[in-house]
């Protein structure tokens, strides 16, 4: 079995990643390390909306702020990062530093999306993407090629905010996620309609609006979602 294989199916199997694509440092060289050849692009299916949880602890002047999903994938990326490890390559978790749609388009993970959302063929937008950046030199995924959506434009009539303002674009001041801490500006209906649209399990917790994925025709899999 190849590196590239070995490296997926470790990621999938034992890590427990839905997806794992392949894309070449070189192609973000302005977002990573000298020494990064590969970066390995990792997505886990958020089938329950509990993935989409953000808890939040005001700070004199700022926010802790925790995603559930991005806890549940870091812990998985680092499994990956020892396995590189014991096998003598550099391997970094980097969940921020990348364009991570960017980084998942070229891995094959899937095609932007109207929602701005990456689609993905099997799981739709509930896609969580993070990556972990290696010198491993693995020869990269071909990456994704074709628009999912087509004429669908289900996301973008079913946003009772207008928040997607044409297809791929979403306008922040019209999206109620917005409101996610640290809160960014938007308009006063977005303000009146956020207690309907954001659920609050707890005082110092939401779970974000999920509307123009539940409509998504490639989310219909999920049962609760």
């Amino acid at each position: 079995m190849s590196l590239k294989e070995l490296i997926r199916r470790r990621a999938l199997e034992e890590a427990g990643f839905d997806f794992a694509g392949f894309a070449s440092a070189q192609d973000f060289k302005e977002y990573v390390k000298p020494w990064a050849k590969t970066i390995v692009a990792l997505g886990l299916e958020a089938w329950d909306e509990v993935f989409d949880v953000a808890i939040f602890r005001a700070k004199r002047d700022r926010f802790d702020v925790y995603y559930v999903y991005e806890e549940v994938m870091a812990e998985k990326a680092l499994k990956l990062c020892i396995y590189l490890r014991d096998m003598g390559f550099r391997a970094e978790h980097e969940p921020y530093g990348l364009p991570l749609k960017r980084v998942a388009v070229k891995a094959g993970a899937g095609c932007y999306g109207k929602n701005s959302m990456i689609i993905n063929p099997l799981y739709g937008s509930r896609l969580r993407l993070t990556c972990v950046v290696t010198d491993a030199d693995v020869e990269p995924d071909p990456p994704f090629e074709g628009d999912l959506c087509g004429e669908c434009d289900a996301c973008v009539r079913a946003c009772p905010l207008h928040a997607i303002k044409e297809p791929y674009r979403i306008d922040a001041r019209r999206c109620v996620n917005s409101l996610a801490p640290p809160p960014r500006d938007v308009d006063t209906d977005v303000l009146e309609m956020a207690p309907k649209l954001l659920k609050r399990p707890t005082e110092n917790s939401m779970i974000l609006c999920s509307i123009c994925q539940k409509v998504c025709p490639y989310n219909k899999r999920a049962k609760n979602f």
